[in-house]
C-alpha cells in the first residue's frame, strides 16, 4: 500500500471515529474577531427563556454551567491553540455564538446555539399541571407563614423583617433545561500536511471556578460523560462516537487547505443519551436556523426603532434578547432573574427595571406576568422585600406595577395591584412614624436606619429608600385612580404631599449643597441618583440635582459611564437615570454622553457586565450579561424619543443629530395607547408625525436650534425656545428652525 493511500484511509478512519462530517460551508460567513468587545476578556452566554441554567462560553473558550465544565484543548503538531480573542453574537445581538482559536495558521472555529430541551406532549401537560400544583402548594405555605407572622406585634415584626430575605423559591417543577448544538471546524492554513487534535474533557465545577450553581437535584455523572450503555441513563453530552467516559480525543490528518468538522450536543442538566441522540439527528445548520429565526421573530414583535443608527438599533435588540432570556418560571408566572450565571436570584430593584423596560418595548404580556410574580414578595403587613434590609423594595415594586400595568391601557387586574399598593403605603407610613416620634432625631419622617448590605455601603437612613418610597406613593396613587378607588387615592395623595415636604425639609437639614447618599451624610452614591428620575421627588431644574450630577461625574471627567465606590470601578447602569434627568432638565448633551458610554461598554455579544475595573477592563467574576444594564439602555433610548411619565406626551426630548436625518418609532406603548412616531429635519424645517393622543404633546427641536417664525395652528410656545406644545388630537407639526446662537 503506498503512503498516499494509507494517509487517505487514516483520515477516513479518524473521521468515522470522531463523528466528523465532510467540510461544509458555514451557515453564514462572518468573523467573530471582527466584532468589537470593550473588555479585556470576552465571554458569551448560551441561554433561553425559562431555562433555569445556562452555559457560559468562558474567556478561555470552554463551556461551563456552574455544575460542570467542558474543557476543550485544540492543538496541531503539538502546539496548543491560544484562547479566543472574542466570543461574539451574530450581528452583535443574535445569539448565534462564535469564537475562534489559533495555533499558528491552523484555525479552530466554534459555533454554538441554545434551544429549549424538548418535552413530549404528555410530559408537557404533566409539567403544566405540576407547575400549577407547585404554585398552589407554594401559595398555601406562604399563607401559613403569613398567618404566623400576623401573630407578632407590628413593631417587633418591623425590626425582624429588616434582617430577613423573602426569596422567590424555585420548586423542582420549575426546573427547565436547554440543549446546545456545538460545531467545531478546523482549517489547515499551512502549505503542508498537519496533524490536528481536539481533547474534550468534562469536569465537575470547583471553588476555583467563577461560580457554582447548586440548583440541580441530580448528581453530575462525570464518569458517564459522553454516553452510556443504557439509553435512558443521564449523560453530559453527545457526539457520533459511542465511547464512554468523561474525556475524548478527536484526531485528524489535514491536507494543506483542508478542513474537518465535528458536531456535539450538550445539555445543561444531565440528560438521557437516547434523547440527545434523537435531538442530534437534526443537522447543526438547521439548529442554528431555528435559533436565529426564533430570536428574529421575538425581537421584531416589539417596538420598532428605525433611527439610521445601526449601533443603537442593534444594541436595543441585544438588550431585548437579554431581558427575554433572563426569565424563569415560578408556577405559572415568570420572574426576572439577575443574571444567567452566578447571579441567578430575584432582586426587586433589578426585576423592576427589567419588567419596565420590556413594557416600554412592547412586551406587555411578559412584563405583566413578571408583575404578578412580584406579589409574592409582599409581607402580610405590607412591605415588599426580597433582600435583607433593603427598604427601597416597596417603592420599586409599586413603581414597576404602575409602569407595567398602565401601558398601553390600565390592566383589567389593576385592582389587585391597587390593594397591594395601599398595604405597602400603610407599611411605609408606619415606618416613617417611628422616626417622627424619635427623640432628638434630625430627620423625622424619613425611613429608619438600616443596613442594606449593598450599594451605599453604610448603616444609616438611606436617601434612596425615601426617594423610591415617594416614587411608590405616586405609583400607588395612579393604580388606585385606575381602579376607581377615589377615596383611597385622595388619602395617598395627601400622604404623598406630606412625604415630599418632609423629604425636602430633611434635605435642608443636611446643610449639603446637593443630595447625599444617606441622611447622615456618609455612604456612596447610589439611591440618591434616582431623586430626579424616576423618583421625581424634586423638579428636574432643581439646583441640587445639577450639583449632584456635576459632583458625581467629576472623577471620570464628565458625563458617561457610572462608577461604584470610586472611579476605579466602573458600573454600567447606576448612573443611567441621570441621563433621563438631564433630558428633563434640558441638557440633552449629557444624556447623549451617557448613551455613548452605554453603547461603548458592551461585549461582542452586545451585552454588558454590571461592574468592571477601569484599568484592567476586567469584569472578573461579575460576568455579563446583566439585565439591569440592558434595561437601562432600553429605557434611556426610549425616553430620548418618547416620554410619558407626566401629564404631557414628550417627543424627541433627546434625539441625536443623526436621528434627525429621518427616524421612525413604531408601536411604542404609552399611557395614552400605542403610538407611532416619525420625524426629520431638512432645509431649516423640523417635521413630526405621530399617533394623536388625548393629552398635550411637547415637541423638542433638534439640538442647537430654536423655533423661528409662526407656530403650527393651535400650538403654544414651550418652556423654552427649543420646545413647542401641540394640542390634544393633533398628530402632525412643522416648525422653522434657527440656530440657537443666532448665527446662520
Amino acid at each position: 500500500m503506498n503512503h498516499r493511500l494509507r494517509c487517505i484511509r487514516l483520515v477516513v478512519a479518524a473521521c468515522a471515529i470522531a463523528g466528523c462530517r465532510p467540510a461544509s460551508p458555514p451557515t453564514r460567513a462572518w468573523d467573530p474577531d471582527s466584532i468589537p468587545d470593550a473588555y479585556a476578556r470576552s465571554a458569551g452566554a448560551l441561554m433561553w427563556p425559562g431555562a433555569t441554567r445556562a452555559f457560559e462560553v468562558t474567556p478561555e473558550g470552554n463551556l461551563y454551567n456552574g455544575a460542570w465544565a467542558l474543557d476543550m484543548a485544540p492543538a496541531s503538531d503539538g502546539v496548543s491553540a491560544a484562547p479566543p480573542r472574542t466570543v461574539a453574537c451574530e450581528d452583535r445581538w443574535c445569539p448565534v455564538l462564535r469564537w475562534t482559536r489559533h495555533c499558528g495558521r491552523v484555525r479552530w472555529d466554534f459555533e454554538a446555539v441554545a434551544l429549549p430541551e424538548p418535552t413530549p406532549g404528555l410530559f408537557a401537560a404533566r409539567g403544566f399541571m405540576s407547575r400549577g400544583l407547585a404554585a398552589q402548594a407554594r401559595m398555601d405555605d406562604r399563607r401559613a407563614e403569613d398567618a404566623a407572622i400576623r401573630g407578632y406585634p407590628p413593631e417587633q415584626i418591623e425590626q425582624l423583617l429588616q434582617r430577613t430575605r423573602r426569596p422567590a423559591e424555585r420548586d423542582p417543577a420549575d426546573l427547565a433545561g436547554l440543549l446546545v448544538s456545538l460545531r467545531v471546524r478546523v482549517h489547515n492554513g499551512e502549505e503542508r500536511r498537519l496533524a490536528a487534535r481536539l481533547d474534550l474533557a468534562f469536569r465537575t465545577g470547583t471553588e476555583a471556578d467563577p461560580w457554582l450553581d447548586g440548583d440541580s437535584t441530580r448528581l453530575v455523572p462525570i464518569a458517564a460523560g459522553w454516553s452510556s450503555r443504557a439509553a435512558n441513563d443521564p449523560v453530559l453530552g453527545w457526539s457520533a462516537a459511542g465511547d464512554e467516559g468523561p474525556s475524548r480525543r478527536l484526531a485528524w490528518e489535514l491536507a494543506p487547505g483542508g478542513d474537518a468538522v465535528a458536531d456535539f450536543v450538550l445539555p445543561v442538566y444531565p440528560t438521557s443519551s437516547r434523547l440527545l441522540a434523537r435531538w442530534a439527528r437534526v443537522p447543526h445548520e438547521r439548529r442554528v436556523e431555528e435559533a436565529r429565526s426564533y430570536w428574529r421573530r421575538e425581537v421584531e414583535r416589539g417596538t420598532r426603532y428605525e433611527l439610521g443608527d445601526p449601533e443603537v438599533e442593534t444594541a436595543l435588540l441585544a438588550a431585548r434578547v437579554v431581558l427575554l432570556s433572563l426569565r424563569e418560571r415560578r408556577g405559572r408566572d415568570w420572574v426576572p432573574i439577575g443574571g444567567p450565571f452566578h447571579y441567578r436570584d430575584v432582586w426587586l430593584r433589578d426585576g423592576a427595571r427589567a419588567m419596565t423596560a420590556l413594557a416600554l418595548s412592547g412586551y406587555g404580556s411578559e412584563a405583566r406576568s413578571m408583575a404578578r410574580s412580584f406579589l409574592m414578595f409582599q409581607w402580610p403587613h405590607g412591605p415588599f422585600m426580597s433582600q435583607t434590609g433593603q427598604l427601597d423594595g416597596s417603592g420599586q415594586a409599586l413603581w414597576a406595577f404602575d409602569q407595567v400595568l398602565s401601558r398601553p391601557a390600565p390592566d383589567p387586574d389593576v385592582g389587585r395591584f391597587a390593594d397591594a399598593a395601599l398595604r405597602a403605603v400603610g407599611a411605609i407610613e408606619r415606618q416613617r412614624a417611628t422616626t417622627r416620634d424619635e427623640a432628638g432625631g434630625r430627620f423625622p419622617g424619613m425611613l429608619p436606619i438600616t443596613d442594606p448590605h449593598d450599594n451605599e455601603k453604610i448603616k444609616a437612613q438611606i436617601v434612596g429608600n425615601d426617594a423610591w418610597s415617594i416614587a411608590g406613593y405616586r405609583s400607588a396613587l395612579r393604580l388606585l385612580t385606575a381602579a376607581h378607588r377615589i377615596r383611597d387615592a385622595d388619602s395617598v395623595r395627601a400622604q404623598l404631599a406630606r412625604y415630599t415636604s418632609d423629604f425636602r425639609a430633611a434635605l435642608a437639614r443636611t446643610a449639603q449643597p446637593d443630595i447625599p447618599p444617606s441622611w447622615q451624610g456618609g455612604g456612596i452614591d447610589w439611591g440618591n441618583l434616582v431623586v430626579g428620575y424616576p423618583a421625581a421627588v424634586l423638579p428636574a431644574n432643581d439646583a441640587r440635582l445639577d450639583r449632584l450630577a456635576h459632583r458625581y461625574f467629576v472623577p471620570i471627567g464628565g458625563a458617561g459611564i457610572g462608577y461604584c465606590c470610586d472611579a476605579r470601578y466602573f458600573h454600567t447602569y447606576v448612573a443611567v437615570d441621570l441621563g433621563t434627568w438631564a433630558l428633563l432638565a434640558r441638557e440633552p448633551a449629557t444624556a447623549d454622553s451617557i448613551l455613548a458610554a452605554e453603547l461603548h461598554w458592551r461585549t461582542a455579544s452586545g451585552a454588558a457586565s454590571e461592574t468592571f475595573t477601569q484599568g484592567a477592563l476586567d469584569f472578573e467574576a461579575n460576568l455579563p450579561p446583566h439585565p439591569t444594564a440592558a434595561a437601562a439602555l432600553i429605557t434611556l433610548v426610549r425616553n430620548q424619543l418618547v416620554f410619558d411619565d407626566g401629564d404631557t406626551l414628550q417627543l424627541t426630548l433627546g434625539a441625536r443629530d443623526r436621528w434627525w436625518r429621518g427616524a421612525r418609532v413604531t408601536g411604542a406603548p404609552t399611557r395614552w395607547g400605542d403610538i407611532d412616531l416619525a420625524f426629520h429635519a431638512k432645509d431649516g424645517v423640523a417635521e413630526w408625525q405621530w399617533t394623536p393622543v388625548s393629552a398635550w404633546t411637547e415637541l423638542t427641536l433638534p439640538p442647537g436650534f430654536v423655533r423661528a417664525g409662526a407656530l403650527p395652528a393651535g400650538a403654544r410656545p414651550g418652556a423654552d425656545a427649543a420646545t413647542i406644545l401641540v394640542p390634544p388630537s393633533a398628530g402632525r407639526a412643522s416648525v422653522a428652525l434657527a440656530p440657537a446662537g443666532g448665527k446662520p
